[in-house]
């Protein structure tokens, strides 16, 4: 054994060469003090090769908008602290070794993304362990996931998310034993995998999101997802996953207690899904996967739940049906959303299968817009923990009961769009946290006073709108509340102007529409609206004009349509954007605009305006809807308006406006709607017309346009409307009308989809359309129902009908009457299955009705008179009940025989022959008058030929003439001088002349 004192030296001898040799490197990685920007507030300095490193990444950024990699610098410019990488923002070290751990560059919403690529240079960093570079835009040339990021092997956390790539996902990320954490998800939906069995090749991994990464050739993934049972949170949002009706003999995934698998395409029943044994899970989302059938018995048994998302799932009558699954046991669940699922259901047996515990911690639920009937008794209130209460769109009826007043955490409640009757209960005042009240659309009615704002100090939005309600509310009143949304749309609150509102300084958002109001605006409209940004007062008796002081205003969005405003428009708020002042008295020029406008969406239509469109108009150049349709302007289109490329709907209809057809419209390609009907342009219509692709309604009608209908009009493949009757317009129909394609039964829906027509509902569009004006509301309704129509009637057309115009097989109104076409009516025009209306009137049209009209089995109206139509006229109900309906559809064609009218034809037959002798009758009279003329001027020439060529002839028959002149004169002399001998007899015996025969002897 070693003695005391020899053991003690060689335990000195070895603590001091242990120290020899670890101090050097001890005094290398010095602890310094670290930047606030860095990870490190004391610590070692990072290495010389780990700081290169990081350089190289840096040199692969391109773009840095917000400066993040600033401080990267290789030369601090005497500042010994900015040479130390560990200082610098974005990363942290070890504060023993010095050795970069973490590279956290992560963008977020409010910053701007690096742009670049990943340096393979990160691989010098051997130690690192969390790298977080989403939200960035660091793709690089290739878009896809860099390889070598698969050796990086000490990472435990790797976020890649939201940055653009594309391609597939390496499998060699599985040799990243270490990864805990794991976010590849996609951004577009451009990465994709087809195997996912490296996945198990990650024993430690308890976070995996693979967000919008397309899975859909990846049938296993159940089975992968189980062999990895250190899995805490799994999200697959968007991933096209087929199914996930797997069986999976033993269930290995008992820690995991998150699990997103919204918006795929599963399409099964609900119950055959593999998850519903995962008892440990906390948060479940499965919205938006077109499951469907009852909600399984086995969600019963997951009590640890706390958030669960059945919402938006079913396929048309394929719904999750009435819930019965019973949720008493769920003492844990928070949060439950099961919008725009149940097929059907009563609002009562929804709430039996709630959770019952003790305290109940629900706090949000959300039924909205599914078939739930029944009536919300008292029980509502004993859901005392509940924040968020959604129950629109659903077909609850009666009262709301006065237990609402018990919701005191109560936030959000809405109701909306139901069929509750009665009275608001006052109760509602006293829910001091309410921020969101939404009872529009109901049946309720009574009065709203202020008792039911007693409390609500909290309350910020409120909607009302379309119930019979009564609001009485004093003008002294100041709420208890500042409101930012105030809908009290066909309220009563007039007739004077609602004064309460004006200590509503904090509005920007007020619905009074439809109000009864017939009053001016008050003094204090400009003041006490100041800050608020929609404002809608339509639909009201307003009277008076508008404010002088409207320009001083924070609006964006202004409708006071359908009133009884009069005067000039004042100068526009700078920050208006939608302006509906139609259907009013409004007088004087167009409001001149200014470079801040910002105005998308003008109606000023049915007013009394006058005057050109100035030229300072033109700065409204974001403009997309003008509608300046029924006033008084006149003169030219400026063509400064021109700048206005990015118009959509044109309304300038019902107005004294002249010149060509507006030249600057040549580059407008997103043109969806021109309206210049009833005006006086002139001119003919340009080649270029064709070039507006995107135009779907064409209304010229009533003006003075000559010229040929330009061919490539035909272009237009998405022009559902057309009108341009009413012109001097000549020539032929254009053919190749096939290409019209919106009216073919074809697929356009992607071409011609407006993603926004529901924002543009001021213009409304009338037709001409079976012998009569109808008013079809809307262009969004237009759109929305595809009203197909060609309208070219009363013009100069020639020429016969295309055959072509047949292929238009969804054109439900065709009006060609009053032109010159002749030819005949193409035979399969039966074709044409959804025509409605068919006007082919005063023509010159010749032939036989094709049989095939018969089978228009929708057609309501049809007027084939004033023609030269021949032959039988086809048989058939439809036929009949249209004559029966329009008794002069046939008149004025004389060659027509057969039921319903009185002449039939000549002999029975087949159609053929009736309708060869029908047109041998018809053109005899022609023929009669034709040959008797040609008669009578041969029989003259004959006569005078001879007489001018035969003397001896002729002087006999001018001898003869003067033979017959003399006794046409002796026989003349004689019957005068007899009757005057008669006359003075009858004078003799009265004894005086008469004034008559004293005349007849002058």
């Amino acid at each position: 054994m070693m003695h005391r004192p020899a053991a003690m030296s060689v335990f000195l001898l070895i603590t001091s060469c242990f120290l020899l040799l670890f101090l050097p490197i001890h005094a290398q990685h010095q602890t310094q003090p670290a930047a606030a920007a860095g990870g490190n507030t004391a610590g070692a300095s990072c290495l010389p090769h780990e700081r290169d490193a990081l350089l190289a990444f840096k040199h692969g950024v391109t773009s840095d908008p917000e400066g993040l990699l600033d401080s990267w610098r290789r030369d601090g410019g005497g500042h010994s602290a900015e040479q130390d990488c560990c200082r610098w923002r974005g990363i942290r070290c070890s504060n023993r070794t010095g050795l970069v751990r973490e590279l956290r560059l992560g963008s977020t919403v409010s910053s701007k993304a690096l742009v670049g690529q990943i340096s393979p240079s990160l691989l010098a960093l051997e130690h690192l362990e969390h790298l977080d570079l989403s939200h960035n835009e660091l793709e690089g040339p290739t878009g896809r996931i860099p390889e070598f990021m698969g050796s990086l092997k000490s990472l435990k956390y790797l976020d890649l998310a939201a940055i653009q790539f594309s391609g597939k996902v390496p499998p060699q990320l599985g040799n990243l034993s270490k990864l805990q954490y794991l976010d590849l998800s996609s951004m577009g939906g451009r990465l994709k995998a087809t195997d996912l069995s490296w996945l198990t090749r990650l024993p430690s991994i308890q976070h995996l999101s693979l967000n919008n990464v397309n899975l859909s050739t990846v049938m296993d993934w159940p089975h992968v997802m189980n062999m990895i049972p250190s899995l805490r949170a799994l999200y697959l949002s968007g991933c096209s996953l087929a199914s996930a009706n797997q069986l999976l003999p033993r269930l290995n995934l008992t820690n995991l207690e998150e699990l997103d698998a919204s918006s795929n395409s599963f399409d099964h029943p609900m119950s055959a899904s593999w998850f519903w044994n995962i008892t440990s899970l906390k948060y479940l989302d499965l919205r938006s996967n077109r499951l469907y059938g009852q909600i399984p018995h086995k969600l019963g048994d997951m009590t640890s739940l706390q958030v669960l998302d059945l919402s938006f799932n079913g396929d048309g009558d394929k719904n999750m049906g009435v819930m019965t699954t019973d949720l008493k046991n769920l003492c844990s669940l928070e949060v439950l959303n099961i919008r725009s699922a149940l097929l059907y259901g009563d609002i009562t047996e929804m709430f039996k299968n709630l959770s019952h515990c003790s305290p109940n911690e629900l706090k949000e639920l959300d039924l909205g817009f599914n078939q739930l009937t029944g009536t919300l008794a008292k029980w509502i209130g004993q859901l005392t923990s509940l924040v968020n209460l959604d129950l629109s769109w659903n077909n609850i009826t009666g009262p709301l009961p006065a237990s609402v007043g018990r919701f005191t955490d109560l936030k959000l409640l809405d109701l909306s769009y139901n069929h509750l009757t009665g009275n608001v209960p006052h109760e509602i005042g006293v829910l001091t946290n309410l921020t969101g009240l939404y009872l529009n659309n109901n049946d309720l009615d009574g009065v709203i006073t202020k008792e039911h704002f007693a409390n609500a100090t909290s309350l910020t939005d409120i909607d009302l709108s379309y119930n019979a309600l009564n609001i009485e509310l004093s003008s002294e009143w100041q709420p208890p509340s500042r409101l930012s949304t105030a809908h009290f749309a066909a309220c009563q609150m007039g007739p004077l102007f609602p004064g309460w509102l004006r200590w509503q300084v904090s509005v920007t958002d007020l619905d009074i529409s439809s109000a009864g109001i017939a009053d001016k605006l008050p003094e204090w409209f400009s003041d006490a609206f100041s800050n608020v940004e929609r404002l809608n007062i339509s639909n009201n008796q307003l009277i008076g004009g508008l404010p002088a002081s409207l320009s001083s205003m924070s609006l964006s969005e202004l409708y006071l349509s359908s009133s009884q405003l009069t005067g000039q428009i004042p100068a526009l708020p700078p920050n208006i954007s939608i302006l509906d002042l139609s259907n009013n008295s409004l007088s004087g020029p167009l409001p001149s605009g200014s470079g801040t406008m910002n105005a998308i969406e003008l109606s000023l239509f049915s007013n009394k305006l006058i005057g050109q469109i100035p030229e300072s108009f033109c700065k409204y150049e974001g403009l997309a809807v003008l509608d300046l349709s029924n006033n008084f302007l006149e003169g030219e289109l400026p063509p400064c308006l021109s700048a206005m490329e990015d118009m959509e709907f044109i309304a300038l209809s019902n107005n004294n406006l002249s010149g060509k057809f507006p030249s600057f419209l040549e580059n407008f390609r997103s043109v969806l709607f021109l309206d210049l009907a009833r005006n006086k342009f002139t001119g003919s219509l340009p080649v270029w017309i064709g070039n507006l692709v995107s135009l779907r309604i064409l209304r010229l009608s009533h003006n003075k346009f000559f010229g040929s209908i330009p061919m490539n009009i035909t272009n237009l493949a998405c022009l559902q409307y057309m009108d341009l009757s009413n012109n001097e317009i000549s020539g032929s129909l254009p053919s190749y009308l096939s290409n019209l394609k919106a009216m073919r039964k074809t697929n356009m829906t992607g071409m011609c989809y407006v993603d926004d027509i529901e924002n543009f509902h001021l213009i409304s569009l009338s037709a001409v359309l079976k012998g009569q004006e109808r008013n079809y509301g809307s262009i969004s309704r237009v759109f929305d129902t595809n009203m197909m129509s060609i309208d070219l009637s009363s013009n100069n057309l020639t020429g016969k009908i295309p055959e072509e115009i047949i292929t238009l097989n969804v054109l439900v109104n065709l009006n060609l009457s009053w032109n010159h076409f002749i030819g005949v009516v193409p035979n399969k025009i039966g074709e044409m299955q959804s025509l409605e209306s068919l006007d082919l009137s005063r023509n010159n049209i010749s032939g036989e009705i094709p049989a095939t009209l018969s089978n228009l089995t929708f057609l309501s109206y049809l007027d084939l008179s004033y023609n030269n139509l021949t032959g039988r006229i086809p048989s058939g109900t439809q036929l009949d009940s249209l004559y029966a309906a329009n008794p002069f559809m046939y008149i004025g064609n004389i060659g027509l025989c057969g039921h319903p009218l009185q002449n039939n034809c000549s002999r029975e037959g087949d159609a053929s022959k009736q309708g060869h002798l029908g047109r041998t009758k018809g053109h005899g009279i022609q023929f009669f008058y034709l040959g008797l003329g040609c008669g009578f001027v041969v029989g003259t020439w004959m006569a005078f030929g001879v007489l001018f060529f035969k003397q001896s002839w002729r002087i006999a028959f001018f001898q003869l003439q003067d033979k017959l002149y003399d006794k046409v004169y002796v026989l003349i002399a004689t019957w005068v001088r007899r009757t005057q001998t008669d006359y003075h007899e009858a004078d003799a015996i009265v004894g005086a002349p008469s004034k008559f025969s004293q005349g007849i002897h002058e």
